[in-house]
């Protein structure tokens, strides 16, 4: 494929202001032309996350970070509190179910 050539010619295209939101809202933060190229070559769209998950996604890093270095130290024979382990396992359940979940340790 020319994939790796020089592309020296452009192609401009107008858009409603309709379409225009349609394609940012499918481009996520790639760019238009990028964008627009990609889905011509048959190249599947970025996966967009919607907003309403982003949060969520937030919280779960952080208890995953949690319960991982928990593993780190484990691995490492160190000494591990197992009251410490329940309360981030119970805390971490407790977000994932949406109940919260307390940062008490």
């Amino acid at each position: 494929m020319e994939e790796k050539k020089l592309r020296t010619h452009c192609v401009s295209v107008r858009l409603s202001p309709t379409e225009l939101t349609e394609l940012d809202r499918r481009r996520g933060k790639i760019r238009r032309g990028t964008f627009l190229r990609n889905v011509f070559l048959g190249r599947k769209e970025p996966l967009q996350i919607p907003a309403v998950n982003l949060d969520s996604f937030r919280t779960s890093a952080r208890w995953a970070a949690n319960l991982n270095q928990i593993a780190r130290a484990l691995n490492a024979g160190l000494d591990v509190d197992i009251e410490e382990v329940r309360s981030t396992l119970r805390n971490f359940r407790l977000a994932l179910l949406g109940g919260g979940g307390d940062d008490e340790k």
